[in-house]
């Protein structure tokens, strides 16, 4: 579901993503419920993206994540509300939709495959990954996912060894979350600062996935590094939140819908 929401501009229906975690073969399941609810949800037109339904609610594909693997509630949206709640009434949030668009429908299919993801654990060696940063020809990004709102070791310099490299050879390096809530915020620490400082770029509250595949995307549409920068923290299909409401506490008000920031007639 992350791909499609990046890959498709323009898309003007609700398209909607299920399964269950008891199957149809299964006297109890959730199979049918989730089937139904999805083919009533995509039947209309309150939200022109690609969804995700389980359970009770409608999510948007790419603020989810498997949250459970053993419970009904497989999937969840730690850092973005649901579309819509099923119980006995449909609470639907239209004031959180993505807006209509405004022009054809349009699928990009060219996305750049040269990228990993490194979880920071402690007593971590930085060797091999300094080796495979330094040396490997088709490496384009690092995705660093990191401790609260983007802190680091401050002392290990095998780490800052490793963005030194990263930056000295034009690899773009991200700076993630390991939280399932929250944000990345570089300003909150030294080491934050300084992580800005070498050229690093937050993912601010996307999802792994979601932060991946809007790398992969923008770095073969956009040309140049500081263009792909500066639009990584832009909101192009509601994949991320205002970083400001996490210094506020304010999620949003029904005025500003998180997918009406456009300066990007690029993507």
């Amino acid at each position: 579901t992350h791909t499609q929401i990046l890959f498709n501009k323009n898309l003007n229906k609700t398209v909607v993503f299920t399964g269950s975690q008891i199957p149809f073969a299964e006297v109890y399941n959730d199979a049918r419920r989730n089937l139904i609810a999805s083919i009533i949800f995509s039947s209309n037109q309150d939200f022109c993206e690609v969804c995700l339904f389980f359970n009770d609610s409608l999510l948007r594909g790419n603020r989810s994540v498997k949250q459970n693997a053993f419970g009904l509630d497989a999937f969840g949206s730690p850092n973005f509300p649901p579309l819509a709640t099923l119980g006995v009434n449909t609470v639907t949030r239209k004031d959180i939709a993505l807006p209509p668009p405004t022009a054809p429908f349009r699928v990009f299919t060219s996305f750049e495959t040269g990228i990993v993801t490194v979880k920071l654990i402690p007593k971590f060696d930085d060797e091999p990954l300094y080796t495979m940063v330094k040396h490997s020809e088709k490496l384009k990004a690092v995705i660093f996912e990191m401790y609260g709102t983007g802190n680091a070791p401050g002392c290990k310099k095998g780490l800052m060894d490793v963005l030194e490299c990263c930056r000295d050879r034009g690899i773009l390096a991200v700076v993630a979350t390991q939280c399932s809530k929250g944000s990345v915020i570089m300003g909150k620490y030294s080491v934050g600062k300084a992580l800005e400082g070498m050229g690093c770029v937050s993912a601010v509250d996307m999802t792994a996935e979601a932060t991946a595949v809007k790398v992969a995307y923008l770095m073969k549409k956009v040309g140049t590094m500081e263009e792909i920068k500066g639009l990584l923290g832009v909101n192009l299909r509601g994949e991320l939140s205002d970083v400001g409401r996490y210094e506020t506490g304010i999620f949003q008000s029904k005025k500003r819908g998180l997918g009406r920031v456009s300066p990007k007639a690029l993507v």
